[in-house]
Order: structure tokens, then C-alpha cells, then sequence
């Protein structure tokens, strides 16, 4: 019977030959391979979209790859990257392989309606929408949270501790861009929204949402003075006051 010692040392050529496998093929997943290294196996990337808009909601998704859900080595999808730097077509392409592999790559999106922004503050919507999406994930997929790690993009967390799923969290500064499970969140955050901006100009033509997508744009404003608001704009923003 193989002893402890031995075993030990199988466990540990395994991990570090998944983490060299995963790490190796994009130097974007550096951090990801640091939280492998601690023990960390499920790796939890938040971003949002929609917080500098002026209509539709603020909107988070987690993300969290499954690598040992992968058949085969582990295979980065290419291109990824924060999804302010891709076009339209590159983000849809990328969406549709995340799509593709459920499995492989969870995700959970959450959101805050211009009212609920309105009844608090940007800040704090989105934060909540940072912990829900990211407490989702955790509970759903029913990820042990001793092994669970989160990274989210900017420079603040959600409260975690105290919660349903008390894990360690860390902000960073443009992690969309230098996280690779952040700029998968990135991505999807940004699709998610555009599509739910694209619907909101059936509702409401007159304000071309399925250009600006909600955004503070010469001619939205031009619009917004035209015909008023909509129930999609953000009245507690300054840029709406007394519109």
C-alpha cells in the first residue's frame, strides 16, 4: 500500500502540473495560477457594466472556470481580454464558446434597475450586484468555499464576510484587463447588458438604446431634451436632474 508520504507527493506533481497546464498557455492567467498555487480551486472573476451609464441598470456577472471539468488539457479561449478593448463581433465569438462549454464555464449576472440605483447610490448598487452574483455562483454550483477565491475589477469588494459564502475576496484595479477569469466576466457582463439595452429600444425607439446602450452620448442627451426621460433613466444622476 502506498504510504502517506508518497501519496503526498502524487497529489502534488497532479496539482502542479494542472496549474503549469493552465498558466502556461496565457500569461493573463498569472493570478489565477498564484491562487491555484495557495490551495485555491475555484477561482470566482466579477466585473460590471453599466455604472458610468445614464440609463438601464448597473449590471455584475462571476465567473468561475471548472478546469477540472475539461476534457483534455486545459485550453484557454482566444482573444479574451476586458471587453472594452474588443469589438462586437470578437466579445459575441467569445460569448458563444462560454456558451458552448457550460460545464467548463459558470457564470451568474446580477442587476439594479435606475430605480433601486436611485433609492441608494451607484456605488453601493453595485456592490450589491457583486455580492449577489457572486454569493449565486458559490451556492448554485455549490462550490466548497474553503477552496474558493474572488478577484473583482476595481478598488472595492462586496461584503462578504458574515454571509452565506464567507470567501476571500480581493479588488484590483483593471483585473478586466490582467485577470483572465475577470475579462471572461467582462465579456459576458457586457453582452448580457447590450442585449437588455437592445430590447429597451422596442420599448423606447426614440432614444436609440441599441447605440448608446444607456450611455451619456452627444445625441442620446440631444434625445432626452427632445422627448424627456424614459423609465429606463437614471433620474437620480446629475447629468437627468430636473429633466
Amino acid at each position: 500500500m502506498m504510504n502517506c508520504h508518497v501519496l503526498c507527493l502524487v497529489f502534488l506533481f497532479l496539482a502542479v502540473h494542472e496549474i503549469s497546464a493552465f498558466a502556461s498557455s496565457n500569461k493573463a492567467v498569472s493570478i489565477e495560477n498564484q491562487l491555484l498555487q495557495k490551495g485555491y480551486e475555484y477561482i470566482i472573476g466579477t466585473d460590471e457594466v453599466g455604472r458610468g451609464a445614464i440609463a438601464g441598470p448597473v449590471l455584475s456577472t462571476s465567473c468561475c472556470i471548472f478546469i477540472n471539468n475539461f476534457e483534455g488539457p486545459v485550453e484557454l479561449i482566444h482573444g479574451v481580454d476586458d471587453s472594452k478593448n474588443l469589438s462586437e463581433e470578437a466579445r459575441m465569438v467569445i460569448f458563444q464558446k462560454i456558451m458552448e462549454n457550460p460545464s467548463v464555464y459558470k457564470f451568474r449576472c446580477a442587476q439594479r434597475s435606475p430605480e433601486q440605483i436611485g433609492e441608494t447610490n451607484i456605488l453601493k448598487a453595485t456592490m450589491e450586484c457583486f455580492q449577489e452574483s457572486i454569493q449565486e455562483i458559490v451556492i448554485n454550483e455549490e462550490i466548497p468555499m474553503d477552496l474558493a477565491y474572488a478577484v473583482c475589477d476595481g478598488k472595492s469588494t462586496p461584503k462578504l464576510a458574515g454571509g452565506p459564502t464567507p470567501i476571500p475576496c480581493r479588488p484590483m484595479v483593471n483585473a478586466d484587463g490582467k485577470v483572465y477569469t475577470v475579462s471572461l466576466a467582462s465579456i459576458i457582463a457586457k453582452v448580457t447588458r447590450d442585449r437588455i439595452m437592445t430590447e429597451a429600444h422596442e420599448l423606447w425607439p426614440q432614444y436609440n438604446f441599441h447605440l448608446n446602450k444607456g450611455y451619456r452620448t452627444r445625441d442620446h442627451v440631444e434625445r432626452i431634451h427632445k422627448y424627456g426621460a424614459c423609465p429606463l433613466h437614471r433620474m437620480s444622476f446629475k447629468a437627468l436632474k430636473h429633466r
